[in-house]
């Protein structure tokens, strides 16, 4: 992936943890880069995958699922 399209992700990973604080997404991007420092540090695999997820829990949100119920937050294990 290009710098610019991996940045551009990112940005978007930031924008919606910050849209969507008060329904958990930081828990998201939290599970997503244990044993990371940040986003940035992320392989480009994760990082869209990241990005996805978030995309899937805004749809959650709105269809009234829950993240659990979509299979988003995975067990630590």
């Amino acid at each position: 992936m290009d710098e610019i399209t991996r940045q551009s992700h990112i940005r978007m990973i930031r924008s919606l943890t910050r849209a969507y604080r008060q329904f958990g997404f930081q828990l998201l991007v939290d599970q997503a880069t244990i044993g990371c420092a940040a986003i940035e540090d992320l392989p480009d695999a994760e990082l869209v995958a990241l990005h996805r997820d978030l995309d899937r829990a805004r749809e959650c949100i709105a269809d009234g699922v829950t993240f659990e119920d979509a299979g988003l937050l995975r067990s630590m294990r």
